[in-house]
């Protein structure tokens, strides 16, 4: 992966062996990663703009008041032709095609799709912000 420009990924799931499993294959392709455990965590992180998060991979159900389809929609405000990941415990569409929902994944599938759009969007000259191919097979 060509780490010239390193996209930030925020990974927010409550299981911290499947976090940091996550986290350190990202790490081991070239991204940066930050991490949040709640939605809440994540929502303030999303709002760091001087810290800018490229991709974001969540949990449906979180714990508290933001679960991860509301933190889909804050990333959407700053990305809003790229798609969220989302982990969910049953397949629900997304009209929009703004979110690649995955359903009760491992690390090594997230891995996969993550690494794919990064990877997309790298070869698309207007910066790869369109998931649809991965909407299409993460479903």
């Amino acid at each position: 992966m060509d780490t010239s420009h390193c996209d930030c990924i925020l990974v927010v799931d409550t299981n911290l062996v499947f976090r940091e499993a996550l986290c350190r294959w990202l790490r081991a392709i070239g991204c940066k990663v930050r991490t949040a455990d709640t939605g809440e965590q994540a929502f303030l992180i999303l709002r760091d703009w001087q810290q800018p998060i490229d991709w974001l991979y969540a949990r449906a159900d979180l714990p508290m008041l933001i679960d991860g389809w509301i933190l889909a929609d804050e990333y959407h405000d700053s990305h809003p032709t790229r798609p969220a990941v989302i982990a969910a415990p049953e397949a629900r569409s997304s009209d929009r095609g703004d979110i690649i929902i995955l359903v009760q994944p491992n690390p090594a599938v997230v891995l996969e799709v993550l690494h794919g759009l990064v990877a997309a969007s790298r070869r698309r000259p207007n910066g790869g912000e369109d998931g649809s191919d991965y909407q299409r097979h993460a479903a």
